[in-house]
């Protein structure tokens, strides 16, 4: 294989690549063969219409030329050229017959290339994390217990509605005699003392669960055009429930995998200091990254990539005045603000991609897939499945792009503080695995 490159401008590139007829003559014949096997209606076995072998050859050829041949050679090409594409090459020609070498010529573009970045230009204050103190700890435990809460229905002779009290009611509403939008609901559930449906609360109180009764009230602003008019509703209360708090006892313990109260503390206190720990990481990356953007002087960006924001720019807003009657003015303001907030991101795209290559960092994608396979669940979706759906495709690429960013700020904070720098060995990683999926995963 021989490749050639020539610079067709600002960042653009053209690849021809050539492959001989000794390296490409078994493909030729592998594709030759399995054609002549074809049988046409009409026609003895191997025996075709005449020319339509080669023409169904060139044909078949060319789709195996775009989708393994091609790629593989410009890959090596590319290599050989130490040049790496930020946007995918597109073929822009191809030759080909049973007795020449393949030929093809692809353009691209390619990232700009900037200087190694002066760390020394950071401003980055350290701070200390802030202490867990006994407050934080039993605020922490107190909302592990309230998840842990269930309602249970009150019994007894004489049990009516009171404060925090959490009821299940039907109503049924008309205004001078007329039912309304939104006037009917069935077994709505809320707390007494909250904001939910808060409108009901007072006509509730002191009601059995089995009673009926008619409340006059003035509609709030969740009914819409009808909000500030007269009602009457109708309520049937069905039950009467009182949150029942978990026994803290060894069942409870064993849900968060330690031994006894003690135990549980030091675990939320653990808890808490990491979640500091990660805001004031949080807090660092942002700092520098307020300030990377300015240390760097303009340069191009690949002109296929600013398009491709721009359209989806485009599309937003198209998604956007579908849903909403938006003004031209407002409409021509958010696409300027847009497409700029577009080249913005793709400006500290590749200044993070310059700070990780020049600190040769290595990026563990299984970080990502895991964060992907975690999204996937909660969908209830597998993960491989998820993948490979546009929509799954580029969910994976944003948090790929994410966590790429968030490891290059961080090494820059390392940097300006002086912090020793991990290394962590990228480990291969092809695709997105479910548990139960049917690939290797040794």
């Amino acid at each position: 294989m021989n490749s050639t490159v020539e610079e067709l401008g600002k960042l653009k590139y053209s690849l021809a690549l050539e492959v001989s007829l000794d390296e490409i003559k078994p493909t030729y014949n592998a594709i030759y063969r399995e054609l002549k096997k074809t049988r046409l209606n009409g026609f003895r076995p191997g025996k075709h219409p005449k020319g339509w072998l080669d023409k169904r050859f060139k044909v078949a050829m060319q789709q195996e030329a775009v989708d393994r041949v091609i790629p593989g050679y410009m890959d090596d090409a590319l290599q050989e050229h130490s040049l790496r594409p930020a946007t995918m090459p597109i073929i822009q020609k191809i030759d080909f017959d049973l007795k020449s070498p393949l030929s093809a010529i692809l353009h691209f573009e390619i990232a700009p290339e900037l200087p190694k970045l002066n760390y020394e230009k950071i401003v980055l204050e350290r701070k200390d994390i802030e202490a867990v103190s006994a407050k934080n700890i039993s605020e922490e435990l107190e909302g592990l217990i309230q998840r842990e809460e269930i309602l249970v229905p009150k019994v007894g002779e004489d049990v009516k509605v009171e404060k925090d009290d959490w009821v299940l009611i039907n109503y049924e509403g008309t205004i001078e005699g007329e039912k309304f939008t939104d006037s009917t609901a069935t077994e709505m559930q809320f707390k007494i003392g909250s904001s939910d449906l808060e409108e009901f609360h007072s006509g509730l109180m002191n009601m059995s669960s089995g009673d009926e009764k008619d409340v006059e009230l003035a509609l709030p602003e969740r009914f819409g055009e009808n909000a500030g008019k007269k009602a009457i509703f109708k309520i049937y209360l069905t039950e009467i429930s009182a949150v029942k708090r978990p026994e803290m006892d060894e069942d409870f313990f064993k849900k968060f995998g330690v031994a006894d109260e003690d135990e549980l503390k030091e675990k939320v206190s653990e808890n808490i200091k990491s979640r500091k720990t990660a805001e004031l990481q949080s807090e660092y990356r942002i700092a520098v990254r307020a300030q990377l953007s300015d240390l760097y002087d303009d340069f191009n960006l690949p002109e296929e990539l600013v398009k491709y924001g721009q359209e989806q720019v485009e599309r937003e807003l198209e998604q956007a005045s579908s849903e909403k009657e938006i003004p031209e003015e407002e409409k021509e303001k958010r696409r300027q603000e847009g497409i700029e907030n577009a080249k913005m991101d793709l400006r500290m795209k590749f200044i993070l991609d310059s700070i990780g290559e020049h600190e040769e960092m290595k990026f563990d994608k299984n970080e990502a897939a895991r964060e992907f396979v975690g999204l996937a669940q909660i969908t209830g979706q597998s993960p491989d499945e998820l993948i490979k759906s546009p929509f799954g495709h580029d969910m994976y690429e944003r948090i790929v792009v994410r966590k790429k960013g968030d490891a290059t700020l961080d090494r820059v904070v390392a940097r300006v503080f002086g912090d020793p720098i991990e290394e962590f060995a990228a480990e291969d990683h092809e695709h997105v695995h479910d548990e139960n999926c049917e690939h290797d995963h040794s």
